[in-house]
């Protein structure tokens, strides 16, 4: 498996040697692409919708540290707070950072999933006058 040269750099040595270790399980080498990934996507700077969706869910998925987070860790071979600071680090270190389009794709899938889950026609009027104000952007 590659893996990207900046982004070993930007996790640091102690993730990157691990992550470089011979001899690992298919298993072992899915979950750490898995957080590879989240990784990855977290790090976008790219505006798609897609894109910014992906950094999104990502970005919660660190930050919940949750069993489910917890197990993919240790599934990784990695101990989940190690990963959980790291993340954290690049966030204190601004090489995490939402761009102003990224936030508009966010807040639109937010409002998107609100007008899906109003009980009343007004209701979604509103939401749908707030998300055509986001679209105009």
């Amino acid at each position: 498996m590659s893996y990207s040269p900046g982004l070993l750099k930007i996790l640091g040595t102690d993730i990157a040697v691990e992550l470089i270790k011979e001899n690992k399980s298919p298993e072992q080498r899915l979950f750490q692409a898995v957080i590879l990934q989240a990784f990855e996507d977290a790090l976008t700077t790219h505006g798609s919708k897609q894109e910014s969706y992906l950094k999104k869910d990502a970005h919660d998925w660190f930050l919940a540290y949750d069993n489910t987070f917890n197990d993919i860790c240790w599934y990784a071979g990695f101990d989940p707070e190690l990963i959980y600071e790291r993340y954290k680090k690049l966030i204190e270190e601004n090489k995490v950072v939402f761009t102003e389009l990224q936030r508009s794709w966010v807040k639109y899938r937010s409002l998107y999933k609100d007008y899906r889950a109003a009980k009343s026609s007004s209701e979604r009027r509103g939401i749908m006058l707030r998300i055509c104000k986001i679209k105009i952007k």
